[in-house]
This record gives C-alpha cells, sequence and structure tokens, in this order.
C-alpha cells in the first residue's frame, strides 16, 4: 500500500486521483493535531468521502509528542493516529482504540520511510 503525506485537501486529492482505486495511506504533516486541529482533519476526510466515495483510504493523523492530542482525536472518532511517546502511554492509547476499531502508530518505531511530498 503507497503512503503519501500530504499538506491539505488539494495533496489528498492529486494522491487518491493517482492511486486510481488503489488502497493509500495519506499521512498528515508532523504534528498535524497540534498545529490544524483534530477538527481540520475530520473536516477534510468528510470532503474526501463526498468526492471520493468508496475509495480505499486510510488517513493517519500525527499527534507529535502529544499523547494527550492522539486520546482527543480517537475520541472524536479518527481512525487512525501516529504519536511520539513512551512505551505505557503507546499500551494505553493502543486499548482506547481498540475499543473503537482504530490503529496507533508510534511514530518513533522504525518504519516505512516512503513518503510523498514534502
Amino acid at each position: 500500500m503507497t503512503r503519501t503525506r500530504i499538506h491539505g485537501l488539494e495533496d489528498a486529492r492529486r494522491a487518491l486521483a493517482a492511486a486510481a482505486g488503489a488502497p493509500v495511506i495519506l499521512d498528515s504533516p508532523p504534528g498535524a493535531a497540534g498545529l490544524h486541529g483534530i477538527g481540520w482533519w475530520q473536516a477534510l476526510l468528510r470532503r474526501l468521502d463526498e468526492e471520493f466515495p468508496g475509495a480505499p483510504f486510510e488517513a493517519v493523523l500525527d499527534c507529535g509528542a502529544a499523547p494527550g492530542l492522539a486520546l482527543a482525536a480517537l475520541a472524536a472518532g479518527i481512525g487512525a493516529v501516529r504519536v511520539a511517546t513512551g512505551p505505557e502511554a503507546l499500551a494505553r492509547l493502543r486499548a482506547v482504540a481498540a475499543e473503537t476499531g482504530a490503529r496507533v502508530e508510534d511514530a518513533s518505531a522504525p518504519g516505512p520511510t516512503a513518503r510523498g511530498g514534502s
């Protein structure tokens, strides 16, 4: 599955159009939950759902080093968050996420580095 960092609606539109129906992961910019807000991400996802109905994508909101923002995002219904935090907080966040089928990525763990955008 392709991962692409998006900085807004236009980037997301381009990524989904380029994917042409293939599954894609849309990553927010680093720290976007604190910089732009959870509501910004929710509005962006609503717009994408309207414009690309049925498109197979997952969207990951980066919460930086703020587990509280990650918790708030999960409580607001965000399906996937990325956070840099300690193992205990990460485990608690993952337990909360499991209750709703959401996912928590560990931003401090090595992982795929293929990212589009800048």
